[in-house]
């Protein structure tokens, strides 16, 4: 494929057969036609002003080529005379995939034709005068379907060209023409000669220089052209799956873990779309393939072409986001963009790229895109509705990524089910259960559900009630309720505000205590330790104030009940009468010089514990506990032995 003017490539391909030609003039019927070859204007455009002048033109300047070559004219000048020549000829419905050899095959085609039927005298083909004298937008010539047409509308508007359906049905002309023998002065196998040449690479001599079985013309193509590509073929191909597998195998060695490294597939689709435009320049401008053979072969280098650089959009946009999403701060870790949302903006610039790409291959091979897009109708209004879903899909992830009720990694409520968020895609979200399944929930769904995500408590509610016996007093009750509160107040995993103990009333069978307190915590495993361990403390203080916890149904007793115990009832009350003497009674809340003298006081966890912390030291904060037990808790929810440690949302 190549972008030159049309007139370019036709210049050098006739260089080879106007050499070969033998010393012919003009047909006497055409000699009025022709004229006198002169060129006192070398710039001078194409007269297209009439059907006649169109005709003239077409027939003198291609001829006038053929002279100028045998002189040994400047290339230039012989380029400037097919130009002159293609212009008179409506090339517009040609495909830009082989546009050149085209060209040059159909003014070939058409000489051909010209050449071989019987043209009218010069004063009987309409001219200047005709034009402005009446409305003539269409002349024929006599006895054939040649036709000359006045272009409507574009640049070349107003100008009489041979019409495109001319173009399109002159290889049909040629085969009813090819039985005519050749008027006088006829440029014999034109057509053959052009088939046979090879390419601007080679000298035109070259086919001279081989037997002269190679040079037959089998399926439009000399057979040493045949041969030529297959040759090429034969080299291109396992050239082409080495490079890609020599690129996948660099991708995958270990110690390029880094996206920056890892350039090897990027690299060798690189080198497939080169080298296959370079193997459509070897086969056109060197070995000569035209027509059909050079236009399949274009379409096969358009695909590998698309398809490498498709793939190559795809895997520069993975490369790229994985690299700027594993950009960190240095100093703390923490990540200066979103990993998924840095994939799925990147899979979406792939995927516009991607669909401009296939527009182009398709215009590239003359099928044109809009009109096929605005003539959809019915059919576009039911693939509309079609994907309609998928862009709910995307619209719901984008909504999720511009809302971040949940991140990747956090552990979450969705609905009626829990698990961690493992990747939020372009069309769904995954997510990982506490069975360890893989749950896949579409975008649309997801970003409507009530999403409860755990990862980001900052701590973990404690709310219990302590139902304790009726028998317990007034005076225990007051006992109780200051030791519970000075619980929370020492204990260190406990926040100080709020942390609550209250008599909150008389239930059927008990009196209620309500235990309010937020924990340091965020796992399930922690919590659930520090739960533990205030739940027990609190049971001893239970037994300490005399009391005991009520039973949830009426019991008959067949033993004598021993009540409560008289010697510790004893006790709190002379404790809390000793409290109101010296005016410390702790109601309704503590001094504040007792709430910090006894703030932390307490050893948490107790002594005993591996992690024993003596009452005043500085608490260790959730995350740093949490680094230091990850080699202990594999065993811990069921996740299974040997497990890796899972992270704070998988725990939880």
């Amino acid at each position: 494929m190549t972008g030159s003017h049309p007139a370019r490539s036709l210049c050098r391909l006739l260089f080879v057969w106007l050499a070969l030609l033998g010393g012919a003039g003009p047909a006497l019927a055409q000699a009025d036609l022709l004229g006198a070859i002169d060129e006192p204007y070398p710039l001078r455009a194409a007269d297209t002003s009439s059907p006649r002048d169109t005709l003239r033109t077409f027939l003198r300047d291609f001829s006038e080529a053929v002279e100028q070559w045998r002189g040994g004219k400047d290339r230039e000048q012989v380029r400037r005379s097919l130009a002159r020549a293609s212009d008179t000829i409506d090339f517009s419905a040609v495909p830009i995939l082989g546009r050149d050899s085209t060209i040059l095959i159909d003014m070939a085609l058409l000489r051909e034709v010209l050449d071989r039927v019987e043209l009218p005298q010069f004063e009987d083909i309409p001219g200047d005068d005709d034009v402005a004298a009446g409305d003539l937008n269409r002349w024929v010539i006599p006895n054939t379907r040649i036709e000359i047409v006045k272009i409507a509308e574009g640049p070349q508007a107003g100008e009489f060209l041979f019409s495109k359906e001319t173009v399109a049905e002159l290889p049909a002309y040629y085969q009813l023409a090819r039985s005519i023998p050749y008027k006088t002065g006829a440029l014999v196998g034109i057509y053959e000669e052009v088939l046979a040449s090879p390419g601007k690479w080679l000298p035109w001599q070259f086919p001279d220089q081989l037997p002269a079985w190679s040079t037959t013309i089998v399926a439009g193509q000399g057979l040493w052209q045949w041969i030529a590509l297959l040759l090429l073929i034969g080299i291109a191909a396992p050239l082409f799956t080495l490079i890609v597998k020599a690129g996948l195998r660099w991708d995958q060695q270990r110690r390029f873990r880094s996206p920056w490294l890892r350039f090897g597939t990027p690299a060798a689709l690189v080198m497939v779309v080169v080298l296959a435009g370079i193997t459509y320049n070897i086969v056109e401008n060197a070995i000569g393939l035209l027509e059909l053979p050079l236009n399949l072969v274009g379409y096969v280098t358009l695909a590998i072409q698309a398809i490498g650089l498709s793939w190559l959009v795809f895997v520069l946009a993975n490369r790229l986001a994985d690299g700027i999403a594993g950009i960190g701060d240095r100093t703390d870790g923490r990540r200066h963009f979103d990993a998924a949302l840095t994939r799925i903006l990147f899979r979406l610039i792939s995927l516009v790229i991607v669909i401009l790409l296939a527009v182009a291959a398709a215009e590239a091979i003359g099928f044109p895109v809009a009109p096929l897009v605005a003539g959809l109708g019915v059919g576009g209004l039911a693939i509309a509705l079609a994907v309609r879903p998928t862009i709910e899909n995307v619209i719901g992830g984008l909504t999720l990524f511009a809302d971040r009720p949940v991140r990747v990694g956090d552990f979450c409520r969705y609905g009626e089910d829990i698990g961690t968020v493992e990747q939020i895609g372009l069309r769904s979200t995954r997510i990982r259960t506490l069975e360890q399944s893989l749950v896949t929930v579409p975008n649309s769904e997801f970003s409507q559900m009530h999403l409860d995500n755990f990862t980001a408590r900052r701590t973990r509610l404690l709310h219990t009630t302590l139902q304790l016996r009726y028998e317990t007093t007034p005076e225990q009750m007051r006992f109780l309720l200051a030791k519970l509160r000075e619980l929370l107040i020492a204990h260190p995993m406990v926040t100080p505000d709020p942390a609550r103990v209250r008599f909150v009333g008389y239930a059927a069978f008990s009196k209620n205590v309500e235990v309010f307190a937020y924990l340091r915590c965020q796992d399930q495993d922690t919590f659930l330790a520090i739960q533990e361990d205030l739940l027990i403390r609190m049971e001893d203080l239970v037994r300490e104030a005399g009391s005991g916890f009520a039973f949830p149904s009426s019991t008959t007793y067949l033993a004598r009940d021993a009540g409560i115990d008289a010697e510790h009832a004893r006790q709190a009350e002379t404790m809390v009468a000793r409290w109101r003497d010296e005016d410390r009674l702790p109601f309704p809340e503590f001094d504040p010089d007792f709430r910090n003298e006894r703030q932390d006081s307490l050893d948490y966890p107790p002594k005993g514990s591996p992690h024993f912390r003596p009452p005043g030291a500085t608490p260790t904060s959730p995350a740093a506990e949490e680094e230091a037990e990850r080699g202990r808790r594999h065993w811990r929810l069921g996740f299974g032995r040997g497990r890796r440690s899972a992270g704070p949302a998988e725990r939880s």
